[in-house]
């Protein structure tokens, strides 16, 4: 058999997660079961530097995660669409570099709210990471702090933010969803202060539920193994949220799908935490977000897991920053809040 080179295992790799991106590879059972029927032509790193981009992890992980696990993980909702053009939209963004800078002296590391990260990339939140690794978000808190990183915990952690924030090495920033009762909101809003995380986003772009189609159609049928880990078997509830420990959540949707911006009016006179908003992919929107003295914005579409828009975050990134007055955008970046003042 002849060896296989480095060029032709990158062809390899592409062409996996060509077939990763088809709806009609992941209704026939996914690319695992594909590689499984075709071994010669799967390309898997057996250790991390083995990684020649970030997606090279994506087929190792898959083969360690459980298939309903996974099932939920890879996938975003009604036709995947968004999901894709996520991934796709940065085929289109072009790049201007600048020559004849001394590159021995690059720097990536930046400062947010007065506390300095190694890079300006960062863990996303990510519900219940238990159900992917053994150590879930403590694992990621681990390797964040390893390497000088923000780590941003959800509401729907499977650790208490206390054990997180001490894994992590300080405090992380927090995701919030916003039950629908006020009492229970406030109550993590005050635990999240206590663990002296110095910023909440909000999530306003997944409040009415999701229609996660190609999930249901890939997740195993025989949901019984389910049952020893989960309640009734078709995934974690509130119960085994720890972030709901010792709240009263009878009658108490995890989400509130009547959220305005009076609710955001009323979190941001609640705490003295940085508020930001997650979510947000239009300019008339970001405005609304300096208007009501938000601190920050997260131009995000939940990963394509949320609102099936088929509009990719970055490109709807340049319209959010010419709104609020970013680099370059000609509008006056000294915009004045009730709260802040000019900022």
């Amino acid at each position: 058999m002849k060896s296989v080179t480095s060029s032709t295992a990158h062809d390899r790799r592409a062409f996996l997660r060509f077939l990763a991106a088809s709806p009609y590879v992941t209704a026939l059972g996914g690319i695992r079961a594909f590689a499984q029927q075709a071994p010669e032509i799967a390309d898997v790193i057996g250790d991390p530097k083995e990684a020649l981009n970030v997606l090279d992890f994506e087929e190792a992980a898959r083969r360690k995660v459980l298939p309903g696990h996974w099932a939920y993980m890879r996938s975003g909702v009604d036709f995947d669409a968004t999901l894709r053009a996520n991934r796709d939209g940065f085929q289109h963004v072009q790049l201007r570099p600048r020559r004849l800078h001394d590159a021995t002296k690059v720097d990536m590391r930046t400062e947010l709210f007065g506390t300095a990260y190694n890079s300006p990339i960062f863990t996303c939140p990510t519900g219940g990471e238990r159900s992917f690794h053994s150590d879930g978000e403590l694992a990621v808190a681990r390797a964040t702090k390893a390497r000088g990183t923000m780590q941003m915990l959800s509401t729907a952690t499977s650790t208490g933010v206390e054990d997180v924030c001490t894994a992590h090495g300080r405090p992380v920033w927090y995701q919030l969803y916003a039950p629908t009762a006020w009492d229970a909101c406030e109550k993590i809003v005050r635990r999240v202060e206590a663990a002296g995380c110095p910023v909440i986003a909000l999530t306003v772009d997944n409040t009415t539920g999701r229609n996660s189609e190609t999930y249901l159609r890939t997740r195993p049928k025989n949901l019984g193994q389910c049952v020893a880990c989960h309640e009734n078997g078709q995934g974690p509830t509130i119960k085994e949220r720890k972030m709901y420990d010792g709240i009263n959540m009878t009658g108490v949707g995890a989400q509130n799908p009547a959220m305005t911006w009076d609710f955001v009016d009323q979190l941001r006179k609640a705490t003295k935490l940085k508020l930001f908003v997650k979510g947000i992919d239009t300019g008339e929107d970001a405005r609304l977000a300096v208007d009501h003295g938000l601190d920050g914005i997260l131009v995000s579409n939940h990963g394509g897991r949320s609102t099936e828009t088929g509009r990719s975050t970055i490109e709807a990134l340049p319209e959010v920053v010419h709104e609020v007055g970013g680099p370059h955008s000609g509008v006056c970046r000294r915009r004045c809040s009730p709260r802040n003042g000019c900022v």
